[in-house]
């Protein structure tokens, strides 16, 4: 006899529609898990716009960490200034080399082992961005003009107050609040191309961008991960002790342009300078950028980006013409000219060589000065 065949296990209990049940399924399933996420971010998008309107700005659907901003991020700096933004630590690595040759006072490189009561005079304070700073890179002009001094028996102390990044509004505020702490006889300002506006914008061209990200990062609420604005909506609205949220100013808006700001901020650092019987120089630095002369022709390129030479050049046309109207203010836009190898590879920032000669320049600049207080010191 014949052996009846078994059904195959697909066809054993199989009901009908049972396909048709399993896709209406999941298509509901779908259907709901995108309505859901899309109810939620429009809901997230309205928290958004009422926390906004309430001075809370938080980024929509999904968070981000309350120290993402750039310029803290990039921790250039181990050491928030609350005027400045930043500043150089005496626990940096560079700091602790510089200190086996020279001293260090709190944002100041002092080119003396000698106490700060009992520094040689005239004591030469200098001020500028990353083109000044004494630990930038392994030479600086001002250390090249201590060491000048000194092969030419050239009595006084030279003091750096130089720090990578700050433009003529951190200069003055620097100034005013620690450089006159040295009574200093000479005062310098040597820079420019930090004006420019990268490190102080424009209404508020003395605010530093890392004062500002910082600030923002200190009134940032704590917020969920995941759709931070409704949950941060309903946490105010569910706390009746809620505050009004903290908010930032930067100051009063000004109408100067960059060119004008920084312009002011000499004939202030001038008039300080007057006023404790110090002399001003400003110095506005030499770049491979501008001016006349076979660096500033052809600058090699993709030294900078082409929005960076723009705004350089556009400030450089506005203040060139400052030596002829303000007397206390010197050119070294040309000082390079006919000299090769004076740049670094940014066109910006000077070689060894080049800090030697901007030091000589210098030099010759304040020599007359140094030998007239010398002389006031013999004969009081």
């Amino acid at each position: 006899m014949k052996a009846k065949s078994l059904p195959l296990p697909d066809e054993t209990n199989k009901k009908p529609g049972a396909n048709i049940m399993s896709r209406k399924t999941i298509s509901f399933i779908f259907y709901f898990i995108f309505t859901t996420i899309t109810s939620l971010v429009v809901i997230d998008l309205i928290s958004q716009q009422i926390n906004s309107a309430n001075g809370v700005v938080i980024p929509l659907i999904i968070g981000h960490s309350k120290h993402s901003d750039w310029h803290l991020e990039k921790r250039r700096f181990s050491v928030l200034d609350p005027h400045l933004g930043y500043a150089h630590s005496e626990n940096e690595i560079e700091i602790k080399k510089l200190q086996s040759k020279y001293s260090w006072s709190d944002g100041f490189a002092v080119y003396s082992m000698k106490d700060s009561g009992k520094l040689d005079h005239p004591i030469i304070l200098v001020m500028g961005g990353s083109t000044t700073d004494a630990v930038y890179s392994d030479h600086s002009w001002p250390e090249e003009l201590s060491k000048l001094m000194i092969q030419r028996g050239v009595s006084g102390t030279v003091v750096n107050g130089g720090t990578s990044g700050y433009s003529s509004n951190q200069e003055l505020l620097k100034l005013v609040r620690d450089g006159l702490e040295f009574k200093p006889d000479i005062i310098i300002s040597y820079g420019g191309v930090n004006d420019r506006g990268d490190y102080g914008q424009l209404p508020y061209p003395m605010v530093h961008p890392y004062q500002i990200a910082t600030l923002k990062s200190l009134i940032s609420p704590e917020y969920s991960p995941l759709f931070p604005n409704t949950i941060y909506l309903l946490n105010q609205l569910l706390d009746r002790k809620r505050t009004t949220p903290m908010t930032i100013t930067l100051g009063t808006r000004t109408n100067r342009t960059l060119a004008q700001q920084f312009e002011r901020n000499l004939i202030l650092m001038e008039a300080i300078s007057r006023s404790t019987g110090a002399t001003f120089y400003g110095i506005i630095q030499p770049n491979d950028y501008v001016g006349p002369g076979a660096n500033s022709k052809a600058p090699k390129e993709g030294r900078k980006s082409l929005a960076y030479i723009a705004k350089v050049r556009d400030l450089y046309r506005q203040i060139r013409d400052m030596p002829a109207r303000l007397s206390f203010v010197r050119s070294f836009i040309s000082i390079f000219d006919g000299e090769d190898g004076t740049y670094s590879d940014d066109s910006i920032h000077a070689t060894l060589k080049g800090d030697h000669i901007i030091a000589a320049k210098v030099l010759d600049l304040i020599y007359a000065d140094i030998s007239e207080r010398k002389a006031e010191r013999a004969n009081p």
